[in-house]
């Protein structure tokens, strides 16, 4: 619904709720989508209460402190050191927050550090040309980083990737695989089955789209992806069309190329290709990179919209995130719908989608876990309205980076997580993949056992903790001044008076001597690095 179309058609006086009266607590067009599903919901009620229950008043923001540590572990990775937190929690500028979402996008340096693991999981990018013998798809860690530092338009990004003879494309590199010659890059198509699964990780990762169960017989519980309409698709990425083999039995036909949805007959119909459709791999790269980026393509633009929405507000517009369904609407379409239109509109500028959610109010809410939304798999349908933000966990870059930030505080870009490519028992219990074999666009988070004993008795996690400035400062100052700074330092926040009274008890107990000071000084550190609120952004 149009956010014009509220006072008369949406909101109702009799209900004490008007546009006019929440219109103060609207940031942006992002605040008035959502708070027009608010006043919807809130519509059908003939008590004036229950309505009132969904006034935005009802759900406050978040204060500078928490502000200033969520945006900063969203936009570039890692908690702010004591002075940016001071700088900013001291300034009385009006758009500060506004400000700060501009001031860290700029660095482009460190935001384009945050984003590579990500992509590197999503592109299965890897080290290694071979893992086991079998070809990988490809390094493409600088070229990532390279493309967010100077933020590429994401369409040109994602052709760049899908067709390795764009201009400005990660090269392939040739190898050998257990002694044939062996192309390492993303699309891998020597075989059927790398050919059908390539086409599935292009789906998933640029159109937020299942295929992969439809490879060798139709969807078993998505009418939408007959097998002939998912090997229509994979033939863009051979040199040739593909044939229908059923359950490893080859049905002696094949199918025709074709993209899978036609911008004039809907998601459902298959799209009209030129009528010679290029006999080399080189022309249909180029035909596949085309059709996927388009703006006409219904699932391009709004996929990558709604993988922006769940990486800041922990679930998106469209869950699961890699499984649009026609059959399953986006908790707020006319939202999904608009900024879609609006990174089109603005030259597939990721920043720009990226500082209008940061910039709203919606996505500054205060958490509540009585108002967090979730979602059930058993009940795909269920409404989600926004009113709190969702926990969400620190990746292992998040929480290791930020640790180290906390205890030097400064900010090396070489000592980055992503650039380390052995495993460790730490990274792995936080979340790091050991290799990518598979592409990934969300980190496991689940919780295990083996992550509380490695953050309570892992030697890795001692050894970030036991030196650095921070100890230093620290062991300058008279208590609780030395709380209050390891505090903001990890939790960006000062300690309430109960953690104030305790954890200064627990430093005089150790004494004046230095090193038990400093010992139980660490031992502080410990403990709130090792804490759910470091642990998660809320």
């Amino acid at each position: 619904r149009l956010v014009s179309d509220w006072s008369s058609d949406v909101c109702s006086s009799d209900l004490s709720i008007s546009f006019e009266a929440w219109e103060p607590y609207a940031a942006n067009e992002i605040d008035r989508f959502i708070m027009s599903s608010w006043a919807s919901h809130a519509q059908p009620t003939s008590d004036p209460a229950a309505a009132r229950a969904w006034d935005p008043a009802a759900f406050p923001t978040i204060d500078d402190h928490a502000f200033a540590r969520r945006v900063y572990i969203d936009l570039i990775g890692v908690v702010p050191t004591l002075d940016e937190l001071d700088r900013f929690v001291s300034s009385r500028e009006p758009d500060k927050r506004a400000a700060l979402v501009a001031e860290l996008l700029a660095r482009s340096g460190d935001y384009a550090d945050h984003w590579t693991p990500f992509w590197e999981d999503a592109i299965a990018s890897s080290y290694a040309a071979l893992q086991g013998g079998i070809p990988t798809r490809g390094n493409y860690r600088q070229w990532i980083n390279d493309a967010f530092k100077e933020n590429r338009p994401y369409d040109l990004f994602a052709a760049q990737i899908i067709d390795f003879g764009t201009p400005g494309a990660n090269p392939p590199v040739m190898t050998q695989a257990n002694g044939k010659p062996a192309r390492v890059v993303f699309v891998r198509n020597e075989t059927h089955t790398e050919t059908l699964q390539t086409a599935a990780v292009a789906a998933q990762v640029f159109m937020g789209t299942a295929m992969k169960c439809a490879s060798c017989h139709n969807h078993f519980e998505n009418e939408e992806w007959p097998q002939t309409r998912f090997l229509a698709f994979a033939g863009l990425f051979s040199q040739h069309d593909l044939e229908v083999i059923r359950c490893e039995k080859r049905m002696g036909r094949t199918v025709a190329a074709a993209f899978p949805f036609d911008p004039e007959g809907g998601e459902g119909a298959m799209a009209a290709l030129p009528s010679e459709i290029p006999a080399d791999e080189a022309g249909r790269l180029r035909l596949a990179a085309a059709l996927i980026t388009d703006p006409a393509n219904p699932r391009f633009a709004r996929s990558i919209v709604n993988r922006l929405w769940k990486r800041y507000m922990g679930l998106g517009l469209v869950e699961p995130a890699d499984d649009f369904r026609l059959e399953i609407a986006p908790s707020h379409p006319e939202l999904l719908d608009w900024l879609a239109y609006d990174l089109m509109a603005h030259g597939f500028d990721l920043k720009r989608t990226i500082a209008l959610i940061l910039t709203s109010r919606t996505y500054q809410l205060r958490f509540d876990p009585t108002l967090a939304d979730e979602f059930d798999v058993a009940d795909k349908h269920a409404p989600r309205f926004h009113r709190s933000p969702i926990l969400r966990r620190l990746t292992a870059e998040q929480t290791i980076d930020s640790i180290r930030v906390a205890m030097s505080q400064s900010l090396d870009p070489a000592k980055r997580l992503y650039h380390v490519n052995q495993s460790t028992a730490l990274s792995r219990a936080l979340g790091k993949p050991a290799s990518r074999n598979e592409i990934s666009t969300q980190r496991p988070d689940d919780v295990a056992v083996v992550q509380s004993l490695e953050l309570l008795n892992g030697s890795d996690l001692m050894a970030l903790l036991s030196e650095g400035p921070l100890l230093d400062r620290a062991l300058g100052q008279p208590d609780p001044g030395a709380v209050r700074t390891i505090y903001a330092a990890f939790l960006s926040r000062p300690p309430r008076v109960d953690e104030e009274h305790a954890a200064a008890s627990y430093l005089e107990a150790a004494g004046a001597e230095p090193k038990a000071r400093r010992d139980a000084m660490v031992d502080l550190c410990w403990a709130l690095a090792a804490s759910p609120e470091f642990q998660y952004i809320r």
